[in-house]
């Protein structure tokens, strides 16, 4: 990773509660920041106004895309929930002032997380599922075919082939018994004795919580297909579904094509699929551009920045053919993915129109430890135009998955076919707020009439 040039390089990371595009650190705001005054653009003495509400005020006025359409003065957002109102969603009164604020704003992507469950949703952001389990996968005669990385099995030493003949000295005689004895609670010591190369040997596997892969390989008539979940920062990969990937792409390199199936894949961590990206190109081209939002804390403005990835070697996959799945799930990292390899290679894309989310989030840690993410990053192509809203047309609309997958595979096989299609033409009809298209939204979308004070 990180063989991108930036020319800017203060936005945040975060991974959406939906679907979203990332990039960067985790951060306070930067000059503003957490503790000085006389950068805020409003004052501390407004009536009602607690310090996390002028902080995230302030946020919202420096970073989000749409604050002069959308965010009014701090007033308009005290006092307007009717006291108990959101008791039943657990959440906690002193923070109604902010949901609301944060619920008034033009996408549904801009939210506010508060302390009780800001944690568990940031972890749930930035990592891949966890299991207990020993973590390998086998066949109906207990032969071991796959063992995840860092997972206990592989860090107790077992390996692909290993025929399993017992689990805690009892003989495995069906799968129910096979599941039942390989389940634990965490800590707890699970025996397997395995025949390797004629040769038994005992293997203690200790269970412990493991991150799930994001990427999986599979063959279809002697073509590889790399299938990408999601973009993660923590997966059974230390490199996260950056270092997993190109793990397969190695292991692909002598394979004349090779599919990459991003359909359902909803996004994540900009930074994954920004050096994903990169694999794909040479030298000097250029990736998606990024149009953030920047605070000016000194003339009280938002201002932008805009900038392109460059590659500064070349990828590994450069001159190999590949053929991309995708549909109206494929969103956010995975189009960030398909327009900075098809705009620079013209490689073709099968399946259906994507989601069309060229916005993306940054994200903040407030002094309460509650989580702002807000919408302040638009992605553009070279031209400086953009799929936002209208999602990236296939070059092979094929809805039925089993269909696309076979068109996908002859492409494959005749590696020559060149991409022709461009962005879609209908409004995906995915930035509204309780279905109202976007450009005309009022706002005041989350929270029922009767929740609010008469005003």
């Amino acid at each position: 990773m990180g063989r991108f040039q930036f020319l800017h390089a203060s936005v945040s990371k975060i991974k959406s509660l939906i679907l979203v595009f990332t990039g960067g650190a985790l951060c306070c705001l930067g000059v503003a920041g957490c503790s000085s005054d006389n950068s805020m653009p409003v004052q501390s003495g407004i009536k009602g106004a607690s310090k996390e509400f002028l902080y995230n005020y302030e946020l919202l006025y420096f970073y989000y895309n749409n604050a002069k359409e959308y965010l009014r003065e701090p007033g308009a957002y005290i006092g307007k929930v009717r006291d108990g109102a959101l008791a039943d969603y657990e959440i906690p009164w002193d923070y109604y002032d902010l949901y609301y604020m944060y619920e008034s704003m033009f996408d549904p992507f801009t939210q506010y997380v508060d302390p009780s469950r800001a944690a568990v949703v940031l972890s749930s952001l930035m990592e891949s599922e966890q299991k207990l389990d020993p973590g390998f996968e086998r066949d109906s005669k207990y032969v071991v075919t796959k063992v995840i990385e860092n997972s206990p099995a592989y860090k107790a030493g077992l390996k692909v082939g290993d025929q399993i003949t017992a689990i805690e000295n009892v003989a495995p005689t069906s799968d129910a018994v096979f599941n039942r004895l390989s389940c634990g609670e965490e800590n707890e010591v699970i025996t397997y004795t395995v025949k390797r190369d004629s040769v038994e040997s005992i293997i203690p596997v200790i269970l412990k919580p493991y991150y799930t892969p994001t990427v999986e390989l599979s063959f279809r008539d002697s073509i590889p297909i790399i299938k990408i979940q999601e973009f993660t920062g923590q997966t059974s990969n230390d490199s996260g579904t950056y270092g997993e990937f190109v793990r397969y792409l190695r292991q692909t390199e002598n394979y004349k094509a090779t599919i990459i199936d991003l359909r359902d894949n909803g996004g994540g961590d900009g930074d994954q699929c920004f050096s994903m990206s990169q694999e794909f190109l040479a030298k000097g081209d250029s990736a998606a551009g990024v149009i953030s939002t920047v605070a000016d804390t000194i003339r009280y403005r938002q201002t932008y920045d805009t900038t392109f990835a460059v590659n500064e070697v070349d990828g590994i996959a450069k001159d190999r053919y590949f053929v991309f799945l995708a549909n109206e799930g494929s969103a956010s990292c995975s189009e960030v993915l398909l327009l900075s390899v098809t705009m620079n290679r013209k490689l073709p894309i099968v399946g259906a129109t994507t989601y069309g989310k060229g916005i993306g989030q940054a994200s903040f840690m407030t002094p309460s430890f509650s989580l702002a993410i807000i919408t302040g990053l638009r992605i553009i192509d070279k031209n400086f135009s953009t799929y936002h809203k209208y999602g990236i047309a296939p070059d092979f609309p094929i809805s039925d998955r089993e269909l696309a997958m076979k068109k996908a595979i002859e492409l494959a096989k005749e590696a020559t076919y060149l991409r022709t299609a461009g962005y879609g033409t209908v409004n995906t009809g995915h930035f509204a707020k309780m279905g109202i298209e976007q450009d005309t939204m009022p706002g005041f979308f989350m929270l029922p009439k009767e929740f609010k004070k008469s005003f």
